[in-house]
This record gives C-alpha cells, structure tokens and sequence, in this order.
C-alpha cells in the first residue's frame, strides 16, 4: 500500500507498507516506481518521504531506491 499526498512542489509518500510475506519480492519497490509515475502525471518534480530513525529496515530501503537524507527532524512527537 501507497498513500501519496500532493503538495505544490512535490508529492509525498506518506506511507509505503508491505506485508511481511511479500516483502523481499520487489512489491516496494513497484510501489515506488508508482510514487515516480505520479509526481510527474502531477507535473511536480519531487518526490519526498519520511521515515522514523528506528525504521532501520527503510533507512536501507530508500536509498538502495535512489533516496537520499535530507535532514532530520522532529514530526508529531517522533
């Protein structure tokens, strides 16, 4: 599952969840390269996420999918 949300210069993935049977076959990153197609049919040229420091699985997910750190901060008490 993918929950985009679209901001004026850029779209966001707000949540990107696979279950734990599927996860290793390729779902997330299907569901990334939807993210892709989306930020550019919303004619916006940035695609950002956020992801909790303890996440250790998605700190080495997201970069192997071309992401980089941006920065950290705090969100909602996290």
């Amino acid at each position: 599952m993918a929950l985009l949300k679209a901001a004026d210069d850029h779209l966001s993935i707000e949540t990107l969840a696979v279950a734990p049977s599927r996860q290793g076959c390729g779902v997330g990153s299907r569901l990334i390269a939807f993210a892709e197609e989306q930020t550019k049919l919303n004619g916006v040229t940035k695609l950002r996420l956020y992801t909790n420091e303890r996440m250790d699985e998605n700190l080495v997910f997201y970069p192997r999918q071309g992401f980089t750190e941006s920065h950290r901060g705090r969100s909602d008490g996290f």
